[in-house]
Order: structure tokens, then C-alpha cells, then sequence
């Protein structure tokens, strides 16, 4: 592993397990599956907005709203709530983080959840 990727990687473990993992996502359920928590706690919404363009770009199959929404909520979508949606996806990047399930997107490391809420926050707000 690069030091670089090392050092971002370790940089936003640290954030993941430092930040409050359960927060209400103001809006919709649709935007609280979209808002990447942990990631916008570090950058603006231009700059998640890019990260889901260039995960859309790499990642065709999974350009659409409806395939995106199905990956990040396996089929849980009508019995959540916002709260409990940010909760579960918290979770599930931690769990990304834990296992090695990230990727290098617009320079940024993130987990593949992340990498796909920043590709469904593109789609909404296009």
C-alpha cells in the first residue's frame, strides 16, 4: 500500500470511529440514503457531487437511482426511517473500513457505501 493511500485511509478510519455515528439526515428518506455522513463531515457537497459523477463514470452498471438505492438498502427502505437509514449506512461504511472495502475516488479514500451514496447524491441533485 502506498504511504499516501496509508495515511489518508488511516486519517479517515480515525474520523469514522471519532465521529458520532448516528445523525438525522434533514429532507427526505431518498437524501438520507444519499448523504454521505462521515464524508461530509470533511468536504462540501460540490466535492461529493464530483466523487459520484466519477463513481457513476467507473461503475456504469450501477447508474441509475433505483440500483444504487437497492445496493445501499438491500430491500429495507419502507421500514426505516431517516434516522435509522443514517444509522444502518454508518455501520455498513465502518464495516467497509473494517474490511478492507474502499476505493480511491477523485483522490479521496472511501468505503464502497460511500463511493455509492456520493454516486445517488449526484443523481438527485442533477
Amino acid at each position: 500500500m502506498e504511504r499516501r493511500l496509508f495515511v489518508k485511509l488511516s486519517a479517515f478510519t480515525a474520523m469514522a470511529l471519532t465521529l458520532p455515528m448516528v445523525h438525522g439526515c434533514g429532507g427526505s428518506k431518498e437524501m438520507a440514503v444519499a448523504q454521505p455522513y462521515l464524508l461530509s463531515q470533511l468536504v462540501d457537497d460540490k466535492t461529493i457531487n464530483q466523487a459520484g459523477l466519477a463513481y457513476r463514470k467507473t461503475h456504469a452498471a450501477e447508474d441509475n437511482k433505483e440500483k444504487l438505492s437497492q445496493l445501499l438498502l438491500g430491500g429495507k427502505d419502507a421500514a426505516l426511517g431517516k434516522n435509522e437509514i443514517q444509522a444502518m449506512l454508518d455501520k455498513q461504511v465502518t464495516a467497509d473500513f473494517k474490511q478492507g472495502n474502499t476505493l480511491v475516488v477523485k483522490g479521496w479514500v472511501m468505503s464502497v457505501t460511500e463511493a455509492r451514496q456520493c454516486a445517488l447524491y449526484s443523481l438527485l441533485k442533477s
